[in-house]
């Protein structure tokens, strides 16, 4: 898996940063930020002036020798040999580095069909009018441009791409996915809230001073602290967008439903509109599919589409929202598209700026930062272990087994023979943090998911076992949130392994009622 990064700077000095991480390796284990290496760090004035193939010449002579020879693995016993699976990048860099055009205002846009921006306004990805791009009518395109001398572009492409010319499998077609950070979270995203906003303040729902408040006064929990969104910019009304990063507008969307919900009306169009991008986001985050999944993922994606048009038919679809809409069959390509997704590379660029922020020196600096950053990695090559362990717990409890409610002791005795056992408020298991009080995905009634309030977390026999205070939950559509409820004190208990979902939620007391709204669609397991 291959990253072509966007700039790390913005101002005068911008550099672009190029990373590897092993597909091979399981989502949980290279989403760490040690696990992705650097390959390159370039000044993006050298790279527009010595073009792509002269700044990835030492990576692709590595490339060309890992496809050939291999790198022989001790404890394999063998060479293994290996290649470039995919590059993740934004629409630029992709089109740049792929050799498709880089102008997205006119013409053939989309590096996975042949469709035009003209055809993108009134032509469904669904409706199968697109010629989808091959590998043999690219070679063809790539071939044309390159015979003319007066053809800049052919389709959409512009020349060849240099992976292409230097790898035997990589093909261009199959090796640049869509991006979900840059299409949905920091593109589309921000554009309609801007749009549906403005639209319910015009018809006076509410003010830009009472959203502004309820998105500083509320009470985020959790892991919803971390990346809380921020308050609305005046300005946003003449640019056309909201503006943020991709977690921050994750939340806003996710939560708008708790923080203005009751106050727009039941059947407002433009909060339609708002409430089936939220589907489409919580789908498109989705960490697994089925076949039923992705057919319920094609049809929200085109009553989004059919939304936005009817309530705003003078806005002009961008082309991420056609890319968009290749999404369900592009999944069957690349898998969920999480897992190829630029976020945590975007990450990775925090290292970066921390070291030009504390360095003050730009002498040499891509040198310093190369030299940083292979200080960082050593160090935890020297660690132990170079992934942290698949369960920690800051602080545990010993409790006695006969003292726990019924449900778990019969749990636990299933497990154990001892009389004791550890308890505690916390766990982090493969990276995400449960905590009491929180809500899990915990089973499923009348084809809805069920929910649990985390009561207490046992570690038994290197186990994780959850035991719950079960809810009543009801899908409130308006909101696209689950009002929860209790009426009997039921408890149960859970292993990671049997829930719907691995990630917890936090659950919000508005007006009087429980709601919760999920992060991505929940795929409730049938018993």
């Amino acid at each position: 898996l291959f990253r072509s990064g966007p700039n790390i700077q913005h101002k005068i000095h911008k550099f672009c940063a190029v990373y590897w991480v092993l597909a091979n390796v399981p989502p949980k284990y290279r989403s760490a930020l040690h696990a992705i290496q650097l390959a390159i760090l370039v000044k993006v004035t050298d790279l527009r002036k010595y073009g792509y193939a002269a700044v990835l010449a030492p990576l692709l002579r590595d490339l060309h020798t890992l496809e050939k020879d291999g790198v022989f693995i001790e404890r394999v016993g063998q060479n293994v040999r290996g290649t470039v699976f995919c590059v993740s990048a934004d629409n630029l860099a992709a089109h740049g580095l792929g050799g498709f055009v880089e102008s997205f205002r006119a013409g053939h846009v989309c590096r996975f069909c042949m469709g035009s921006v003209e055809q993108f306004q009134v032509t469904e990805v669904r409706e199968r009018k697109f010629l989808q791009r091959t590998k043999a009518s690219h070679d063809l395109h790539v071939q044309t441009v390159q015979e003319s001398d007066t053809l800049s572009s052919h389709f959409g492409v512009k020349g060849g791409c240099v992976l292409r010319e230097s790898l035997n499998y990589f093909h261009t077609i199959t090796g640049f996915p869509p991006d979900i950070l840059h299409d949905l979270l920091e593109g589309i995203v921000p554009m309609e809230l801007s749009l549906c906003v403005k639209e319910m303040i015009r018809l006076k729902y509410f003010t830009l001073e009472y959203l502004n408040n309820k998105i500083t006064s509320f009470p985020y929990q959790h892991t919803d602290k971390v990346d809380k969104p921020q308050p609305l910019p005046k300005t946003f009304l003449s640019r056309g967008t909201i503006g943020g990063n991709g977690h921050e507008n994750a939340i806003l969307l996710r939560l708008l439903p708790l923080l203005v919900g009751s106050v727009i009306p039941e059947g407002d169009e433009s909060w339609a509109v708002l409430m089936e991008l939220k589907e489409v986001v919580e789908l498109a985050l989705c960490p697994s599919f089925t076949d039923e999944t992705l057919d319920y993922f094609v049809c929200k994606i085109s009553d989004h589409r059919q939304a936005l048009l009817e309530v705003f038919p003078e806005v002009r679809l961008r082309p991420k929202h056609h890319y968009v809409e290749h999404y369900p069959a592009l999944i069957k390509c690349f898998g969920p598209l999480l897992h190829v997704w630029t976020m945590r590379f975007e990450a990775k660029h925090r290292f970066f700026k921390r070291v030009v922020h504390d360095a003050q020196n730009f002498k040499n600096i891509l040198k310093t930062m190369a030299i940083r950053h292979q200080h960082m990695m050593a160090y935890h090559l020297a660690a132990p272990s170079f992934f942290k362990p698949k369960t920690q717990a800051s602080r545990v409890d010993s409790v006695l087994v006969s003292a726990l409610p019924e449900v778990a002791q019969v749990h636990i005795r299933e497990q154990t023979t001892s009389d004791t056992i550890y308890k505690t408020t916390n766990v982090t298991i493969d990276g995400t943090d449960y905590v009491c009080g929180m809500f899990l995905s915990v089973g499923v009634s009348g084809g809805l998911s069920k929910f649990g309030k985390i009561e207490e977390i046992f570690l038994v026999n290197h186990n994780v076992s959850f035991l719950c205070c079960d809810y009543d939950s009801w899908y409130v559509e308006h909101l696209r949130s689950y009002e929860l409820s209790t009426a009997d004190i039921s408890l149960s208990i859970h292993l990671q392994s049997g829930l719907n979902d691995t990630v917890p939620l936090s659950a919000y007391k508005i007006d009087g009622s429980l709601l919760l709204t999920p992060k991505r669609f929940i795929q409730v397991r049938q018993n």
